[in-house]
């Protein structure tokens, strides 16, 4: 039982000998430090240094008595009252403290609609200016021209696609691809998608700005995955057909028969 009472004690913040001393106080009533020394167990190398930080805890108070020093202890169940309404407080401050927070819930990770070209433009401002080292992108012209002097702005790393571009975009850390031709990609006039996201969990894509003025925000981990190994599938591609030209005509051919 009474490893137990010092186990739990030491839950409560003391140490294994400042738990024993405590107890052997509790035992005794009243007892100088050799008493509480042999009762505890604890050396007596170490009682009265761990018997002086009982004294900062006011667990043991010490007593002067005829050229003798006593040590008596704090009345177990004030111990307990005491520890009982720090833990409440403790409690109490951490949930005015986390309600204080802003924290992700399950309505946060449901994807948000924008529904004008003024609404996404500063949705798309906001995810480029929270950007902290790199950007993915995948964009077409109708969005790249909107947001082209927002993106020089900023001094990070722009990686992933541009589609229909006759020149790179005039940026000193870009590392951007320009999709090549295909019969394709000029053809899919209504079906032109960007993609936006930065490096701190947030992304944004829709139509390309040309066409409709429709996109979508989320933060969800897996969605925000799945549209980054989507760009990346873009630039693979190219770069595979880059060092093996053939293979376009192959793509189109398994891309027909996928979708009919």
């Amino acid at each position: 039982m009474e490893q137990d009472i010092i186990k739990q004690m030491m839950h409560l913040g003391l140490s294994s000998y400042e738990a024993k001393c405590y107890l052997a106080c509790i035992k005794l009533g009243k007892a100088n430090g050799y008493q509480i020394s042999k009762l505890s167990a604890v050396p007596r190398a170490r009682i009265y240094d761990t018997l002086d930080k009982l004294i900062e805890k006011e667990l043991i108070t010490k007593i002067d008595e005829a050229e003798q020093i006593y040590y008596v202890a704090l009345p177990y169940q004030t111990f307990i009252d005491r520890k009982r309404m720090e833990y409440e407080n403790t409690m109490n401050d951490l949930q005015t403290n986390l309600n204080n927070i802003n924290t992700v819930t399950p309505e946060d990770i449901i994807i948000k609609t924008y529904q004008t070209k003024e609404d996404i433009i500063q949705k798309v401002k906001e995810i480029i200016n929270n950007t902290k080292e790199t950007l993915y992108v995948s964009l077409w012209p109708g969005t790249l021209n909107n947001i082209e002097d927002i993106l020089k702005e900023r001094d990070i790393v722009l990686k992933g696609i541009i589609f229909k571009n006759n020149q790179s975009l005039n940026h000193k850390n870009n590392q951007l691809l320009i999709h090549r031709p295909t019969r394709y990609t000029d053809t899919i006039e209504d079906k032109q998608w960007f993609i936006i996201i930065n490096d701190q969990g947030e992304m944004i894509y829709g139509s390309d700005l040309n066409i409709q003025s429709q996109a979508y925000y989320s933060i969800d981990p897996q969605q925000i995955y799945l549209m980054q190994n989507f760009i990346w599938h873009d630039i693979l591609v190219n770069q595979l057909v880059e060092q093996n030209p053939e293979a376009d005509e192959w793509i189109e051919l398994k891309r027909q028969v996928f979708f009919t």
